[in-house]
């Protein structure tokens, strides 16, 4: 017999999954979440940087 012993379930003690995977949450029309403002915020960086940085190169002829 090992050390650890394993657990004996009894019918009545089964180990049972949710079976409710949809929130209240995706009920709504405007579904904003953590993934869409991540996604959002680089974009507006990556233009940041095009606008400031890669487009006055491109501009004076030194970047193509």
């Amino acid at each position: 017999m090992s050390i650890v012993q394993d657990k004996i379930l009894t019918p009545e003690m089964k180990y049972t999954t949710q079976r409710n995977w949809s929130s209240t949450r995706n009920k709504s029309r405007s579904f904003f979440d953590q993934t869409t403002a991540i996604g959002t915020i680089t974009i507006a960086l990556f233009g940041y940087i095009v606008y400031q940085f890669v487009f006055p190169l491109i501009a004076k002829g030194i970047l193509w």
